[in-house]
C-alpha cells in the first residue's frame, strides 16, 4: 500500500506532524496535483512500516524542501542533509499518524482561521506574512488571502506549506500538551529535589584502584566467561551492519608553475592600477571573482589590510598583492571623501564592578591601578588586556577596531577617544556604568571615507596540474586488484594510507574526507572486500579499497574480545578489593592504612545527592547515593564500584541540612519542566520504535 494514500485518506484530520522543523509539509502540498506520487513499479528507497518509498519520488520530496528552505542545488552536504531530513519526517508522520487519529486531535474551522488570518497568528504563519507582506496586519491578511492568485504560483506554493506546517505544529503540541498534563509531583518529591541540591554532606572516603591489582591475583579471563557475558549483554554489543576500507588521497592543489601564473596575473593587475589612464571601478569590476570590486567604505568597514595601515596611505595608493590561504587581493585607494562623522581607533582594558561587594570593588580598583601602573612602566598594553580584561575584546589584546562616534561599544568612554589630540595612553581610569577603564588611543579622529577598488583572485589548480594528478591516481588504481598489492604500492611509491572503519550507509563523511558519499554508495552498492576503485571528491582524488564488513547483529566474540576482557578483569579486581576490605574496621583512613599503600585516602570532601561524580574518581551514582543514606556521624558505607576507576568505601562526618522552606512551588515547577523536556524528547522515539523501517538510500544516494 503506498503511503501517501495513507496520508491522503487521513488529510481530512491529519495534517503533517513537525518535530523541530517540518519538511512533509513541503511534499503534501503538491499532493492535489501530482495523484502518482509513491507509484508502483518505481525502484524503492526504503519501506515505513509497510508503506514502500520510491526513490523518484523521494528525490521530488528532497528537492521541494530544498527550494522551499532556499537551499542551493549542487551542494553535496547540504543535499545529504536535507535527504536526512525529509526521511526522518516520514518515519516522523508514519509513527503519528494512526496515534494521533485515533486521539481525535482536531483542530477546529474558528481555531484554523484564528491561526492563519485572526488575532492569534500562528508564530509560522506570522514569519510568512513578514517574509511576503511585511505585516501581520489583519488588513493586509485578508486582503492577500482575497487576491492570493494574483502573487502567483510560489505564493501560493509557500503559503499552503505554511499553513499545513502551523496546523501540524498545533495538532503536535496539543499531543504533547495531553502527555504534559499527565504529570505531576508531590510535595515530598518537590522537597528531595531541594535536598538534594543544598544538603550537602562533609565525607571522607578511601579508593582502592583496579590497577592496584595485578592480573595475576584475579586469575585470567576465559573464553566461556566472555561469551557468557556477550550472551547476557546482547544488545550493548548490537551493531549495524558497517564497511572498512583503506584509501589514499591525491589532493589536486595549485603547481609552482600554477603559483608563479598567478603571481604574473596580480602584477599585472598592480600595473593596471598604477596606470593613471586606468577607470579604478570598471577595471575592479571586471577583473575581481569575489567580492563587490569597487565601494565606498567607512574606516571601520575597510579590508584589514587597509584599516592596519590606514594613517599611512594616501589617494592613489596600492596594497597588495597579498596571498591568504589560497586567495590573492590587491587593494587601490582610488579617492578619499569628507564626512560629517567621526571615526577613531582605540584599544581598551575593562574591569566589570557590577554584582560586586564594596569590598571586592575596592580590589579591583587596585589591581585596575596596578594594571595601569604597569603599563607606564612599559609593560605592552596587548599582553595586559589579554590577561586582565573583562569582555568580547580581551583575546584581540582590547583592540576596539576603527570605531564610528556613535558605535555603543564606546559611548562610556566616548569623550576620552574622540577628544584626544594625540594618540597614547590616556593616563588615567575611566570609571563608568559599573564599569572601569583604561584606554589606549591607536589614531585620533578623522572625518574621511574612502573609495576602494578591490580586486580578489583564488589561485586554483590548472587542468595541467589535475590532470597530473589524476593520472597519478588513476595509474595507482590500475596497478593493484586487492588490499595486500594496495599497501605495497603505497609504500613502494611512499603514498599515505588511511582507515575508514565502521562506516554507516548513510555516512557523509569517511575519516578525513568530508564529501565521501559516492564512496559509500560504491561500498554499499557494486563492491566487493578486495575491490580496487577511483573517486573525484572535492579538490582530491581518492583510491580506495574495500578491506572489511560487519554485519547486522551481535558482534563476534573476536570483535569484543578485548573490550569484555577489560570488563570482567575489573569485576574480579572489584570482588578481590572488596573481599579485602571486608576484612578490615575502622574509619576509613584506618581502613585504608590497614589497607596498604594502594589505598588512596580523601578526607573532608563534600557531596551532594544531585552530584554524578566523586571528585576525580569518575561518575559514582551508586556510591554518592549510598553516601546521602548514611544517617550518622561515623556510619559507613559498603564498598560500592566506580566503573572504570576500582573501589570505594564512604564515611560521614557531618551533614548541613538544607533549612526547611514555606513554599517549594519553585522545585515543583523546576520537576515538571523536566518532565515536559523529556516527553518532548522520548515521544518521537518511543512511538518511532514501534515501527518497521527498511532504509535503502544508500544505494542511490
Amino acid at each position: 500500500m503506498s503511503i501517501i494514500n495513507t496520508l491522503r485518506e487521513k488529510m481530512g484530520r491529519l495534517l503533517v506532524v513537525v518535530v523541530g522543523f517540518s519538511i512533509l509539509a513541503f511534499v503534501l502540498t503538491d499532493l492535489a496535483t501530482n495523484q502518482n506520487l509513491f507509484g508502483g513499479g518505481a525502484r524503492n528507497v526504503g519501506e515505513i512500516d509497510g508503506e514502500e518509498i520510491s526513490q523518484e519520488d523521494f528525490s521530488v520530496m528532497v528537492d521541494n524542501a530544498m527550494r522551499s528552505y532556499g537551499y542551493p542545488t549542487g551542494n553535496p552536504q547540504l543535499t545529504q542533509y536535507m535527504r536526512d531530513q525529509v526521511w526522518q519526517q516520514l518515519i516522523n508522520q508514519v509513527a503519528f499518524s494512526n496515534k494521533l487519529e485515533q486521539l481525535g486531535l482536531e483542530i477546529s474551522k474558528n481555531e484554523r482561521v484564528d491561526m492563519v488570518q485572526g488575532k492569534n497568528l500562528s508564530p509560522v504563519m506570522q514569519n510568512f506574512f513578514n517574509q511576503y507582506l511585511g505585516s501581520t496586519n489583519q488588513a493586509d491578511i485578508k486582503n492577500f488571502l482575497a487576491n492570493i492568485n494574483m502573487y502567483g504560483p510560489e505564493a501560493q506554493f509557500y503559503f499552503a506549506n505554511a499553513e499545513s506546517q502551523a496546523m501540524s505544529s498545533r495538532q503536535s503540541q496539543k499531543f504533547e500538551s495531553l502527555l504534559t498534563k499527565t504529570q505531576y509531583v508531590t510535595l515530598a518529591e518537590a522537597q528531595r529535589e531541594y535536598r538534594s541540591q543544598f544538603t550537602i554532606s562533609d565525607v571522607d572516603y578511601l579508593h582502592v584502584p583496579f590497577s592496584s591489582v595485578s592480573d595475576d591475583q584475579v586469575g585470567q579471563v576465559t573464553d566461556s566467561e566472555i561469551q557468557n557475558y556477550l550472551n547476557e549483554n546482547k544488545e550493548r554489543y548490537t551493531v549495524d551492519e558497517s564497511k572498512d576500507l583503506e584509501y589514499v588521497s591525491f589532493p589536486v592543489v595549485p603547481s609552482a608553475a600554477d603559483s608563479a601564473m598567478y603571481r604574473e596575473q596580480m602584477s599585472e593587475i598592480r600595473a593596471a592600477f598604477e596606470d593613471e589612464t586606468t577607470n579604478d571601478s570598471t577595471y575592479a569590476l571586471s577583473m575581481t571573482e569575489q567580492g563587490i570590486g569597487f565601494t565606498t567604505y567607512d574606516p571601520s568597514a575597510l579590508p584589514n589590510s587597509l584599516a592596519n595601515n590606514l594613517t599611512t596611505l594616501s589617494k592613489g595608493d596600492i596594497v597588495g598583492p597579498e596571498l591568504q590561504n589560497g586567495i590573492y587581493t590587491i587593494h587601490k585607494i582610488s579617492d578619499i571623501l569628507p564626512t560629517e562623522t567621526a571615526f577613531a581607533r582605540a584599544s581598551q582594558i575593562v574591569f566589570y564592578l557590577q554584582g560586586k561587594t564594596p569590598s571586592e570593588k575596592s580590589n579591583v580598583r587596585q589591581t585596575a591601578r596596578e594594571v595601569l601602573r604597569r603599563i607606564n612602566n612599559g609593560e605592552a598594553f596587548e599582553a595586559l588586556a589579554r590577561e586582565y580584561s573583562d569582555g568580547q575584546f580581551s583575546t584581540s589584546g582590547g583592540d576596539l577596531g576603527w570605531i564610528r562616534e556613535t558605535d555603543s561599544k564606546v559611548a562610556d568612554v566616548k569623550d576620552e577617544v574622540f577628544g584626544a589630540r594625540r594618540t597614547g595612553l590616556i593616563n588615567r581610569l575611566i570609571e563608568k556604568n559599573d564599569k572601569i577603564y583604561i584606554i589606549n588611543v591607536s589614531q585620533t579622529a578623522i572625518k574621511q571615507r574612502y573609495k576602494v577598488a578591490q580586486v580578489i583572485v583564488e589561485m586554483v589548480p590548472s587542468y595541467e596540474t589535475s590532470n597530473e594528478v589524476y593520472l597519478q591516481a588513476a595509474e595507482f588504481a590500475a596497478s593493484v586488484s586487492d588490499a595486500e598489492e594496495f599497501r605495497e604500492y603505497a609504500a613502494n611509491n611512499g603514498y599515505s594510507v588511511f582507515q575508514g572503519t565502521k562506516i554507516d550507509k548513510n555516512a557523509n563523511s569517511i575519516g578525513q574526507l568530508t564529501n565521501a558519499r559516492q564512496v559509500v554508495t560504491w561500498l554499499y552498492g557494486e563492491a566487493s572486500i578486495d575491490d580496487v576503485n577511483e573517486f573525484d571528491l572535492d579538490n582530491e582524488y581518492v583510491v580506495a579499497v574495500y578491506t572489511n564488513e560487519t554485519e547486522e547483529g551481535v558482534q563476534s566474540i573476536e570483535e569484543v574480545r578485548a573490550e569484555i576482557t577489560q570488563i570482567l578483569k575489573n569485576q574480579k579486581k572489584a570482588d578481590f578489593i572488596k573481599s579485602k576490605l571486608s576484612s578490615l574496621s575502622g574509619s576509613v583512613n584506618e581502613m585504608a592504612t590497614a589497607y596498604g599503600p594502594e589505598a588512596q585516602y580523601f578526607a573532608k570532601q563534600s557531596v551532594k545527592m544531585e552530584d554524578t561524580s566523586l571528585g576525580n574518581l569518575g561518575v559514582a551514582p551508586e556510591a554518592i547515593g549510598a553516601a546521602s543514606g548514611l544517617q550518622n556521624p561515623g556510619d559507613k558505607t559498603s564498598p560500592k564500584v566506580i566503573e572504570g576507576s576500582g573501589v570505594v568505601v564512604i564515611q560521614l562526618n557531618a551533614r548541613s541540612e538544607a533549612s526547611e522552606l514555606g513554599d517549594y512551588t519553585l522545585y515543583e515547577n523546576e520537576l515538571l519542566q523536566e518532565a515536559a523536556n523529556r516527553i518532548a524528547q522520548s515521544l518521537l522515539l518511543s512511538i518511532s520504535d514501534k515501527i518497521e523501517v527498511t532504509d535503502q538510500r544508500y544505494k542511490y544516494f
